[in-house]
């Protein structure tokens, strides 16, 4: 298995979340923010990378790797902190990370962390201080169920590829930017004109005829019948839910539907990103992309680099476990042999995370959001028939304050991740805690009571050091002027902290060790 090999370098002072283009949070007083990076073995591609994004440059440090297994890493950790930080508060600090090469196991315990990529950019926000706190979202696809809608997207899928004929609705999905505009102005209007109106008094029960609800009339009658009838109402009750179990409709039992004589077909494809095949039909994939940008999110700047930075580029290396191809890939989804939809996945051992989705807005009368995750998650059933801990479809961050990524929610059940004990939790005991935040951004700690993570030791982690690979306590020998930098030190505590105690096996690179 490839080592990950991860470098040490400085801090970044962003809190805006990238969403709502905001920066409302919480910022930490005196917080220490520095911009200076250290680069290793960086290519010309890279360090153009690094200069838009706006970082200045420098030479490169002198650091050769004479070992080709080990696979670079180039990791920029942000620690915005006080710098009177106590190591209780620690779990609120920030990463961002630079990748070259990772193994995916390792990658997968960064996402058990909260830390999620952006090409070779790996990122973990700091939710105490982002205007919009983002928890990793998950789905245990052995537990997941459609709902109505999800099976309604299922159906007209079918529908289409059998007749050619567009349903005559679909299901409420991201609608473009312009259209939220208009919305939001209209809500705003119609604020302003009620502002100064009576509010609309509430109806009251009669004490002496109560109103029932609908599920209330519906269970009286339930009852009546069963009273009627000598039945046990649990008795009935538990055989319509063995019927409706048995009746459960599964994403292969539509996908099986499929006949050789329907009006269109669409094929699924799963391609690696460093493929011939996939060589071979990028500028399609970029076209759609734009198209996709331009239209939806009235992106008019979309351009080929960007696009290979952001969707293509991979630090994951393909490697094969039980019978399961590991990677990064794109889902191609053709419809009579044109790409009308891109998912961009990542296949981990634990779990096959999404990283991004884009489609041809000709053909958002599909409701392709909804679509293609259903077939990512069936995907990831698939492989976790060969890999039975291979069970969980991540969908990214959850965002409780943004209406674009709510829908998240509604694959079930679902659970978020706590940025505190980085244990899960259930989705439904989330949100009525995000409901009762108090924070100006809305964060929450769902598990307050719990501790963090414990660190790995920082004398046991691995470091590279002149061409060999040592302990932080052997390297703490060979440069013993670095035993007494206290601020050397507890940024090495951070490290640890941000990066959890599963990442025992990755080799570290600290400037002061190979100097």
């Amino acid at each position: 298995m490839v080592t990950s090999f991860l470098e040490y370098l400085t801090t970044n002072d962003r809190n805006s979340c990238g969403y709502c283009k905001n920066e409302q949070g919480e910022r930490t007083p005196d917080s220490s923010v520095t911009s200076a990076l250290s680069i290793v073995q960086i290519s010309h591609d890279d360090m153009m990378r690094f200069e838009a994004a706006g970082w200045s440059t420098s030479s490169p440090s002198p650091y050769q790797s004479s070992r080709q297994d080990f696979y670079c890493v180039t990791i920029h950790l942000a620690i915005i902190q006080n710098m009177t930080i106590s190591l209780q508060n620690s779990y609120t600090l920030t990463g961002g990370a630079w990748a070259h090469n990772m193994n995916a196991k390792d990658y997968g315990r960064l996402l058990d962390m909260g830390w999620r990529r952006s090409g070779r950019y790996l990122y973990k926000p700091n939710n105490r201080l982002t205007c919009c706190p983002q928890f990793t979202i998950r789905l245990d696809v052995t537990k997941f169920k459609m709902s109505r809608s999800q099976k309604r997207a299922m159906r007209h899928m079918n529908e289409f590829l059998a007749t050619g004929k567009r349903p005559v609705c679909g299901i409420k999905e991201e609608d473009s930017v312009e259209k939220n505009a208009r919305k939001s102005n209209l809500t705003s209007a119609e604020t302003n004109s009620t502002s100064h109106q009576e509010p609309p008094s509430k109806k009251m029960k009669d004490s002496d005829r109560p109103v029932l609800t609908k599920k209330e009339i519906r269970n009286k009658r339930f009852f009546e019948k069963c009273q009627q009838k000598n039945l046990d109402p649990e008795e009935v009750r538990a055989e319509r839910k063995a019927k409706d179990a048995a009746r459960q409709r599964t994403i292969q039992s539509y996908i099986d539907e499929a006949c050789p004589d329907w009006k269109h077909k669409l094929e699924i494809k799963i391609v690696p990103v460093d493929s011939r095949e996939f060589d071979e039909r990028i500028n399609e994939s970029f076209d759609l992309y734009k198209k996709y940008q331009t239209t939806i999110h009235k992106d008019h700047h979309c351009r080929f680099a960007g696009f290979r930075k952001f969707l293509c580029d991979s630090p994951l290396s393909l490697e094969k476990r039980d019978g399961v191809e590991l990677g990064s890939f794109h889902m191609w989804f053709l419809l009579d042999e044109k790409i009308i939809a891109v998912s961009v996945l990542d296949v981990l051992p634990q779990c096959v995370s999404a990283k991004y989705m884009f489609y041809d807005p000709d053909y958002s009368f599909l409701s392709l959001g909804t679509y293609t995750a259903l077939r990512e998650i069936d995907v990831t059933k698939r492989f976790q028939q060969t890999c039975p801990y291979l069970r969980y479809y991540y969908m990214g961050y959850y965002i409780h304050s943004c209406p674009k990524m709510r829908y998240k929610a509604k694959f079930r059940p679902s659970d978020l991740l706590c940025e505190k004990s980085k244990t899960w939790l259930t989705f439904d005991a989330c949100k009525e805690l995000l409901d009762k935040s108090t924070n100006s951004n809305g964060f929450t700690e769902f598990r307050p009571e719990e501790p963090q993570p414990i660190p790995l030791d920082v004398d046991d982690i691995l470091v590279y050091s002149k061409r060999e690979i040592l302990t932080f306590a052997q390297a703490l020998i060979r440069f013993p002027e670095m035993a007494d930098n206290n601020e050397f030190l507890q940024k090495v505590r951070e490290l640890t902290i941000l990066v959890g105690p599963e990442l025992s096996e990755a080799v570290y690179f600290f400037n002061e060790f190979n100097s």
